[in-house]
């Protein structure tokens, strides 16, 4: 049976457009710039260029067979290249924003691919992974990657998450649907874009896909998802719409991620329908915090269930 909602709340990155795809092609590029590094240049007292003149010589790396990964077949212990990138960002401190100072993680991983055999897609070693991040945490330069090797990388990371993220299977038939269904009857449905993207990089978003120009959401939040911030959301919609009580406005969420979409609108009563991206994969419910009201192949699909 088609839901009737007052009131629209869609994630936006890895929901409405491809952002993962974004951040992949962002650490490749870094990763390409670090694999066609020349050979270690000699230490440059004058600069602290040279492979370890921050510090005293790191300790030598782990195994590539450390932690049990002797254990692990080689298909299962190959992965994209990129999620060494994504891997090392996590044993990283945040610079603020959305991960590490990138000039940070391009020498994390030299340090990580420095003497790996077969490159970085070879297999995720979490010990390496601890290594990489400790040499960098105690100031040291990684072999073939000095300073500027590194600011290059980085300005290839920024260049390539530049480019706008592509939209996602459906995005444009829904986004249609959700413009069509406001003007129907604009004083009693809202729509909201909700993300927790940095600003700089979800404005790109906004201007390849027209969305900062009102045609698709009456409000764009940028707030961490928690159940008081999904709260504080449906009471604006309750104050936006013309019904005799507010507080019952019916408010449909749709994300891609159990935790950071689903969970926290289940908390506030909302309507929620799960649509599974690339980035988190088809996740399962932990708890029945967690459990869909509906579950999407593709984003368009939402518009039978909401019958718009």
């Amino acid at each position: 049976m088609p839901v009737s909602p007052h009131a629209l709340v869609l994630d936006a990155d890895n929901t409405l457009w491809d952002t993962n795809a974004t951040f992949r092609r962002a650490r490749s590029a870094m990763i390409q710039v670090l694999q066609g590094a020349d050979p270690p240049p000699g230490p440059d007292p004058s600069s602290g260029d040279g492979p370890h003149s921050a510090a005293p010589s790191p300790a030598d790396p782990p195994s590539e067979e450390a932690d049990g990964e002797e254990a692990r077949p080689d298909g299962e212990k190959r992965l994209e290249t990129t999620d060494v990138l994504y891997r090392l960002s996590q044993h990283l401190p945040s610079s603020g924003g959305e991960g590490p100072d990138l000039e940070q993680l391009a020498r994390a991983a030299a340090f990580y691919m420095s003497g790996l055999r077969g490159g970085p897609e070879a297999g995720i070693q979490t010990p390496r992974l601890r290594w990489a991040s400790e040499q960098v945490r105690a100031g040291r330069q990684p072999p073939g990657c000095d300073r500027s090797r590194a600011r290059k990388a980085a300005e290839a990371f920024r260049s390539a998450l530049s480019a706008p993220p592509p939209l996602l299977d459906g995005a444009a038939s829904l986004l249609r649907g959700v413009r069509a269904w406001r003007t129907a009857q604009p004083d009693r449905r809202t729509s909201v874009l909700f993300s927790e993207g940095a600003p700089d990089r979800l404005e790109v978003a906004f201007d390849a896909h027209g969305i900062g120009g009102g045609q698709y959401f009456d409000d764009i939040v940028l707030r961490e998802k928690t159940p008081d911030t999904f709260r504080d959301v449906c009471h604006a919609i309750g104050n936006a719409v013309d019904l005799p009580e507010p507080q019952a406005a019916e408010v449909v969420v749709i994300g891609d991620s159990l935790q950071r979409d689903i969970r926290p609108a289940n908390a506030t009563g909302c309507t929620t329908l799960y649509c599974p991206g690339d980035l988190w994969g088809r996740e399962t419910p932990e708890a029945a915090s967690e459990q869909p009201d509906y579950t999407l192949g593709t984003l368009d699909e939402a518009l039978r269930i909401l019958d718009l």
